[in-house]
């Protein structure tokens, strides 16, 4: 066993094979495998006391692990394949118990002692808190073979990353830690994502770095889900920790428009664990039992419990950025500036120091002298109390390219605290100028939307400018749509644009170059339109078929020259049939830009060489090709279905039917019917069970129903399903369609007696179904289970119903039950069924006025008025709730809290605002309304602004900083 690679040729399946099958699969948590050489005490100190045995395992155990561990870790990279396969890379990492620096995986500082002589270990000594207990949970799995993720949410400086790193102490011997950073954090995760092994924990420190990346992010969100659900890779990590607004971002379900983080949110959502700003209460009383001096001074002197940001040095920083002479603050102040607007943690030297000058007033200017660059940076470089300064250098790596100019980064809290006080400010025109000279092009395009967004015109036309000379589709079209608002007759923008293209444009960006052609379709520059169409036509490639079918669409509706739309149209004919979304696009595209003759064409292909093994992909091939006029390739398609098809999936067999019985091919029909698919069908699934039943009935198909109606449908079927929790009452309310009154006693009275009843959803359904049939002695069984004690109170639109449907059948003692677990102090206001809270807070109300409960609404209006103000398409839903309940004082809290606080950030959320707005002026709260709206322009919706105020003539070419209209410029002023 010296680690070197056996042949594996001519074992598969024997002896050797089981074995490492078998030890692949050995977990090694717990009470299997222990802490061997590291003990609690010196993990948590960061490593500076001498590692102590551990035993307590039972020894005939331990050597049968040991072997096994031996046998995995020199065979767990081996693909148990044929001879001549190479075996897999090293996997990434570093073993947790060579571990010993926090600070390399980004723990920060502690503050220094007052007694510099004083022989402290690397870290304070750590106080467990509530969240460490959730974290533990997640670790202790992981340790026990089940792959997970914990995403630790907090503020800065509130011991997120510090709980981590604690974490990694009760993990067995043999885990690997893999942070990935370089190059990027985005690229070096994706890059190595595939060489990720068993027992690692993916370190993803700051996630947001990883997950929130425009051009990377979902592909690591995706490779990170993969990962956790590959039995093969498990049992995987991950540990990440993210700001709240970041949070926010990566997990907010769009009420419009696309969605940038879906992949992101999935992993995330149901894995976060809040991470408190401060100690309270036995908190605190441990914090003080504890000998370190740092513990002791940061629990005398923290002010509202805030010991992990006083630990991080906060009060510092913050003593240092107030006291810092005004050339210093306003380097400060661009820093925070570019990070709050969507700069990365390293910022450019020469970024800052070009920008100072817009922040400071004339005679601060004067004052500041020749030398200022020099004084200030060395004074917000310096580190204090042991801890780092302001601003701190970041050095490449050894083997890194050389930055082209010093990077500098944020202290961590100093961002955050500018995220909030300087919410509302415009930066100057000096600060945009800098990003123009200094920022990576890439990124320009962000923060020209910044400036736009503020009203700052010229400046983010220059943005623009810079960024579409690089090749930015998006900003190209930006560029040329924001002209043609400001010069509505010039059209040097447009030909600037197109003549500046790349010899090869990003056509993988579908985005960009449809939004190229519409601002080009916008600003009537139909040549420049066509010029284009021909590059799209020639040179788009056809690997993504629901990119071509996005252009045809756009090139059409932008009248380009017909002869580029028949050019793409041919090409298009020939593209991978792989992706049936695409394809069926594709289809529809060519049908709406009238190419009939390639609908023809690639309607053949699809009917001679699409695969027959999916019938539900056969069906949407069918339904497609019939809505594209390709009758004839679709009865050719429908033929190799019926003769070919497997027919082993109830709602694959029912959407086979439905699309056949649509195209009119009953004799393909007859064929599949002849299978006999209602004897040979799983019958578990009830959803897909009543899919069918409705399919065949829709078919005519009178003996299938009999064959499937004469199997034992009640007591096959599941009481849940993984997509539909109330399939079973669909499949109920079409047995007593079709007669099958004993079918529906049976599934009703299983129903009763065993459905889970911790979904209210599914008990408020069960309850109107009983009372629809008259099935009072139903009922009382089902009361009698006592399902109030039971559900969960998480979502108030179910609950809110399931509150009406026990009014209704009088159900008293399970109201009182129900209304005694306090439904209004639990329920979420927003839910994942109802991301915007339009349904279930009203609904929840009404249904608790209904029931006389006012305390409880009062309960629900006080929760209501303190809701958090993150998330704007909440907003209007609860402000109509609390005036239509009449709360008074909850609603002007509100009101109040919105004009000074609502987020105004997020830079699609112009109408989840507009719908604010409308609110708080329909409800009388005028003050507030006008308030909101005077905060507009330093949040980033100047648009709205200006259509709110009524001010579009005035602000025809923007403002400037201080908010009065710009004066003119042109596209000479930018060139």
């Amino acid at each position: 066993m010296d680690g070197t690679h056996l042949p594996m040729t001519g074992i598969r399946g024997g002896p050797i094979t089981i074995y490492v099958r078998r030890c692949r699969a050995v977990p090694v948590g717990g009470s299997m495998v222990g802490m061997a050489g590291r003990n609690g005490s010196w993990w948590r100190r960061g490593g500076k006391m001498a590692p102590a045995a551990h035993g307590g395992v039972n020894a005939a155990s331990a050597r049968q692990v040991h072997n096994l561990l031996q046998v995995r870790d020199v065979f767990g990279d081996i693909t148990l394949g044929s001879a001549g396969e190479h075996p897999s890379p090293e996997p990434v990492g570093t073993l947790v118990g060579e571990l010993t620096d926090p600070f390399t995986l980004e723990v920060h500082r502690p503050v220094r002692a007052g007694d510099a002589d004083l022989e402290l270990d690397a870290l304070p000594a750590y106080v467990p808190r509530e969240h460490d207990a959730r974290l533990a949970v997640t670790v202790r799995a992981a340790a026990e073979g089940r792959s997970g993720i914990a995403a630790l949410v907090g503020g800065s400086s509130t011991g997120k990353t510090r709980a981590c790193w604690e974490a990694l102490g009760s993990l067995p011997e043999g885990w690997r830690l893999w942070h990935p950073i370089d190059p990027t954090r985005p690229g070096a995760a994706l890059r190595d994502l595939g060489r990720l092994g068993p027992r690692t924990v993916v370190w993803l420190n700051e996630a947001q770095f990883y997950l929130a990346d425009p051009s990377l992010g979902e592909q690591v969100a995706a490779g990170l889900r993969e990962s956790l659900r590959d039995p093969d890779r498990g049992p995987v990590l991950v540990l990440a920790t993210l700001w709240p607004e970041h949070w926010a971002t990566l997990t907010s379900r769009p009420v419009n428009g696309g969605d940038p983080h879906a992949q992101a949110r999935e992993l995330l959502e149901g894995h976060r664990i809040p991470v408190p700003g401060a100690f309270t209460g036995t908190d605190l009383l441990a914090l003080a039992e504890q000998a370190d001096p740092r513990l002791a001074e940061a629990a005398e002197r923290a002010g509202d419990g805030q010991v992990t940001q006083y630990l991080a040095g906060v009060p510092v920083l913050l003593d240092r950025y107030e006291t810092a002479s005004p050339a210093t603050r306003a380097m400060v102040h661009a820093a925070m500036d570019a990070r709050r607007l969507g700069a990365g943690p390293h910022l450019p030297l020469p970024l800052l120091a070009d920008a100072v000058p817009g922040y400071l007033t004339g005679a601060e200017w004067d004052r500041a002298g020749d030398d200022w660059p020099e004084r200030s940076l060395a004074y917000a470089a310096e580190p204090c109390n042991g801890v780092d300064g302001i601003l701190t250098r970041v050095r490449p790596r050894p083997g890194d390219p050389p930055d082209a100019a010093p990077m500098y980064r944020l202290a961590d809290y100093l961002d955050q605290h500018g995220r909030g006080s300087r919410a509302g400010e415009v930066p100057p025109t000096e600060f945009w100028t800098a990003l123009a000279d200094h920022l990576d092009p890439a990124d320009l395009r962000d923060f020209a939307d910044a400036a736009v967004g503020r009203g700052m015109y010229r400046d983010g036309a220059r943005l623009y400018l810079r960024a579409a000379a690089h090749g930015d589709l998006e900003a190209g079209s930006s560029l040329v749509k924001l002209m043609h608002k400001s010069h509505p007759g010039d059209p040097r923008p447009a030909r600037w644009v197109v003549a500046s293209l790349p010899d090869e444009p990003d056509f993988d960006n579908p985005i960009g170059v449809v939004l190229l052609v519409w601002g080009l379709r916008d600003a009537d520059a139909g040549r420049e339109i066509d010029e284009l169409a021909d590059r799209i036509a020639a040179r788009v490639p056809l690997t993504n078929t629901r990119v071509v079918a996005e252009l045809l669409d756009c090139l059409c509706n932008a009248g380009a020259d017909r002869r580029a739309i028949a050019a793409l149209a041919d090409r298009a004919t020939q593209a991978s049939l792989s992706d049936t979304t695409g394809v069926l696009s594709l289809l529809a595209s060519l049908r709406k830009v009238k190419a009939y003759r390639q609908v023809e064409v690639l309607a053949t292909r699809i009917a001679a060489d699409v695969p027959l093994e999916n019938a539900r992909v056969l069906a949407s091939f069918l339904g497609g090709m019939r809505q594209a006029g390709a009758d004839a390739q679709a009865m050719a398609l429908a033929a190799r279905a019926a003769a070919g098809v497997p027919l082993e999936a109830p709602g694959a067999v029912a959407e086979l039917l439905d699309a056949l019985r649509e195209a009119g091919a009953d004799e393909q029909i007859t064929t599949v019917l002849s299978s006999n698919p209602a004897g040979r069908v799983p019958i578990t699934d009830p959803q897909k069970v009543e899919r069918l039943l409705g399919s065949l009935r829709a078919a005519g198909a009178e003996e299938q129903i009999r064959v499937l109606l004469g199997r034992d449908l009640a007591g096959s079927v599941s009481l849940t399903s993984p997509d539909e929790p109330l399939a079973w009452k669909w499949l109920l309310s079409r047995l007593g369609e079709e007669g099958a009154g004993r079918q529906v006693e049976s599934l009703t009275a299983r129903a009763v007696a065993h459905l889970p009843l911790t979904d209210p959803g599914v008990v408020w359904a069960l309850l109107y179904t009983l009372r629809k049939a008259g099935a009072g002695e139903r009922i009382a069984a089902l009361l009698g289970r006592d399902p109030a004690s039971q559900v969960r109170l998480g979502d108030p639109y179910q609950v809110g119903h399931l509150l009406d449907a026990l009014l209704e059948v009088g159900a008293d003692r399970q109201i009182e039950q129900l209304l005694g677990r306090d439904p209004a102090a639990h329920c979420a206001l927003i839910t994942s069924d109802d991301p915007s809270g339009a349904w279930g807070v009203p609904v929840l109300g009404a249904s608790l006025r209904a029931a006389g409960a006012e305390t409880q609404i009062r309960v629900l209006a006080e929760r209501v008025a303190q809701a958090p103000l993150d998330r704007p398409y909440l907003v209007a839903t609860l402000v109509e709730f609390l005036h239509e309940m009449g709360t008074g004082p909850q609603f002007e809290r509100l009101a109040g809290r919105i004009a000074a606080g609502l987020a105004l950030d997020d830079p699609y959320s112009g109408g989840s605002l507009r719908e604010v707005l409308t609110a708080l002026r329909e409800a009388g709260a005028d003050r507030q309304a006008d308030a909101l709206v005077e905060r507009l322009p330093g949040g980033g919706q100047f648009e709205l602004f200006v259509e709110q105020t009524g001010t579009g003539d005035l602000f025809r070419y923007g403002r400037d900083p201080g908010g009065t209209s710009a004066g003119p410029w042109s596209w000479d002023d930018l060139t």
